[in-house]
């Protein structure tokens, strides 16, 4: 239901507790669930991308309220889980990097005309992610409409800053496909208007294309929180904090 290990569960349980000091009331009517199952519920919504109706039919509780326990306990999983993606992205600046985009599905939005695109046929947030070379998310950048390109993304996420150093004539490395050409990443070669390319190039496109293969299983195993997947249903202004809390749970969940 959730996607982490029992005792991950109970390890965010104990955080939320100590940044809420306490759940339920001294006094007065009792919380519909307790601390654990609202942690889950937190949880499962994300991971599972259930209705909050479907939801409160499953927990026994409302619909209302189980808004009001999402949207309680869901910023506090940033807070628990900052130190360890810390010490993650401080590990990672020494090495070698991919990164790639998603298109996270969100529907159309009347308020919105950026979101369509052409490539995935979808109206949805174009979502930046950076991994490592074993195919472990790192970071994601700020959302952008899918229409835009990820060469376009790549910058106006914040990705292309966060990351520069690795794209320094001294730096690790930061590698992407073809749609990162003109960004000052590591791409592949293009072929040569009427020409092809030479074997050697050839040969740096195929183990270029074998070694970004990482970034599209970080990806995967990203998307398995099928809020990313399904479709977002929530208002668009908070999707950029929802996907930082999946990628804080997706890198506690690997690297815990």
């Amino acid at each position: 239901m959730t996607g982490l290990a029992g005792w991950q569960v109970a390890e965010l349980v104990v955080g939320v507790h100590a940044l809420l000091g306490g759940w339920q009331r001294p006094k007065g009517r009792r919380k519909s669930l307790g601390l654990y199952r609202a942690v889950v519920l937190t949880l499962f919504l994300l991971r599972q991308d259930n209705s909050q109706a479907v939801a409160g039919e499953l927990f026994g509780c409302s619909q209302p309220t189980v808004s009001r326990i999402f949207r309680k306990i869901r910023p506090l999983f940033d807070q628990i889980t900052a130190n360890r993606v810390a010490e993650v992205v401080a590990q990672a600046r020494r090495s070698a990097v991919l990164v790639d985009g998603l298109i996270a599905p969100t529907g159309e939005r009347s308020a919105r005309d950026d979101l369509f695109s052409k490539k995935h046929h979808v109206c949805g947030m174009n979502v930046q992610v950076v991994a490592n070379l074993g195919g472990r998310v790192l970071d994601t950048g700020t959302p952008i409409g899918g229409s835009r390109h990820d060469s376009v993304a790549f910058v106006d996420s914040g990705i292309a800053e966060r990351w520069g150093d690795h794209m320094l004539l001294k730096g690790p490395g930061l590698s992407g496909d073809k749609g990162y050409q003109g960004t000052g990443a590591n791409t592949p070669y293009k072929k040569p208007q009427g020409r092809d390319l030479t074997e050697p190039r050839k040969s740096c496109n195929h183990s270029h294309s074998s070694i970004r293969a990482a970034v599209e299983r970080a990806i995967s195993h990203l998307t398995n929180w099928k809020i990313l997947d399904i479709g977002y249903r929530g208002r668009l202004s908070e999707f950029p904090e929802v996907l930082r809390t999946v990628t804080n749970l997706e890198i506690y969940r690997v690297w815990a």
